[in-house]
């Protein structure tokens, strides 16, 4: 039986998660941190397949989260999505710098370590 056919009574939906990259991302980092310390220079992305394809069949997901731009006390993490395991990534990885990019600008400092949370392994 393919895990994709499995219907479960009250379960909406299953993902199963087909990929776990880590990107390093050194340079990046040095150009929006306070004083080039850098704390994160790398993260993971996790590319998840939902039981049912739909547009967008994959969705991708960092460990790494930034502090919520309003202030209102949580963090956020890069999100993407694709037709594939490649564009997932990619989405996800754009969407992650752009929004530390944004908040940097908005910030008018350097990020700090206080700007960034990683999630326990158990929690991604």
């Amino acid at each position: 039986m393919n895990w994709k056919n499995i219907k479960i009574a009250h379960i909406d939906c299953i993902e199963k998660c087909v990929a776990e990259f880590e990107i390093t991302a050194l340079k990046f980092f040095s150009e929006v941190c306070e004083d080039g310390i850098i704390h994160y220079g790398a993260f993971k992305v996790k590319i998840y397949e939902r039981q049912s394809i739909h547009e967008n069949g994959f969705t991708g997901v960092t460990n790494l989260r930034l502090a919520d731009p309003l202030n209102k006390g949580g963090y956020e993490g890069g999100i993407g999505f694709g037709t594939s395991i490649e564009q997932a990534l990619e989405s996800t990885i754009c969407n992650f710098t752009d929004n530390i990019k944004a908040y940097h600008a908005k910030k008018k400092t350097g990020l700090s370590k206080d700007d960034f949370v990683l999630l326990n392994y158990d929690e991604f």
